[in-house]
């Protein structure tokens, strides 16, 4: 494994480093103000942890009572605190994404993670796309966007430079997430098969930067390591929004096939 950055001024387009690689290590996509800003959004969150629902969840699964989350995520923060839509980071990531894709693009999910410190918790190498359960292939950008330096040790982003061309591998269940506190079910979180780590390239990065990256891409952040939190704020955001996942013609299908039987669009 090494340790590898790509700056925004590169000769080389961001499109074709992206079709290349799979991923981007963003220079200074915002300002530490901004990065401010939004911790000042998302701190409140986690401190309510328990009161949130089924929109907190400990991906690391079930602990023993009385010990604290391993790895607390909160899902859709930018529903719960719209202000986060607002800031320089959210703008900038959207028009990052319309870059990319080369289509229009809207927000079709976040989540935020604050892993604790020396919490020995990985996230294991996986692709986002295991986890849609979408008729149709994600086709969309996610950005993970550090709250404070990401470093190795604190657990930055890993990529496979090149994973997303060889499609969705095998996955299984590495864990069982568990709402807030509480001990009940509320997803799994999964792991790919047989990953060869040593492939791995880590994305350092520092404040007002970030990484984006192909929901086919093997990605992986290792523990946190250090004595602080840390925290960050993952976007995506896919070509033309929700509307390509309510529009498309399999997307449309499929919800005739749930309504009425497998019978109902049979020719």
């Amino acid at each position: 494994m090494h340790a590898h950055q790509i700056s925004g001024s590169s000769a080389e387009s961001l499109q074709g480093r992206f079709a290349r690689d799979g991923y981007l290590c963003l220079d200074s996509i915002t300002t530490p103000e901004d990065i401010a800003q939004i911790r000042s959004l998302l701190d409140p969150l986690f401190a309510n942890f328990d009161s949130l629902g089924d929109r907190a969840v400990d991906l690391a699964g079930p602990r023993q009572s009385g010990t604290p989350m391993r790895s607390p995520e909160v899902n859709e923060a930018a529903v719960l605190v719209p202000a986060l839509r607002q800031t320089k980071a959210f703008k900038r990531c959207r028009a990052i994404a319309r870059e990319l894709l080369g289509v229009p693009v809207g927000y079709q999910f976040d989540h935020a993670i604050y892993k604790p410190p020396h919490n020995n918790t990985a996230t294991a190498w996986h692709q986002d796309e295991a986890y849609s359960n979408a008729a149709i292939p994600l086709r969309s950008i996610h950005f993970w966007i550090p709250l404070q330096p990401a470093t190795i040790e604190n657990g930055c982003m890993w990529f496979i430079p090149g994973s997303h061309r060889t499609g969705l591998v095998p996955h299984h269940v590495a864990n069982i997430r568990t709402a807030g506190s509480s001990s009940r079910t509320v997803g799994k979180t999964i792991a790919a098969d047989d990953v060869d780590g040593s492939k791995g390239t880590a994305c350092p990065i520092g404040i007002g930067s970030a990484t984006a990256h192909h929901p086919l891409t093997l990605h992986f952040t290792g523990p946190n390591q250090t004595d602080d939190y840390r925290r960050v704020w993952i976007l995506h955001f896919g070509a033309y929004g929700r509307l390509r996942f309510l529009l498309h013609p399999k997307s449309v299908v499929a919800r005739l096939r749930g309504v009425f039987g497998d019978g109902a669009a049979g020719t």
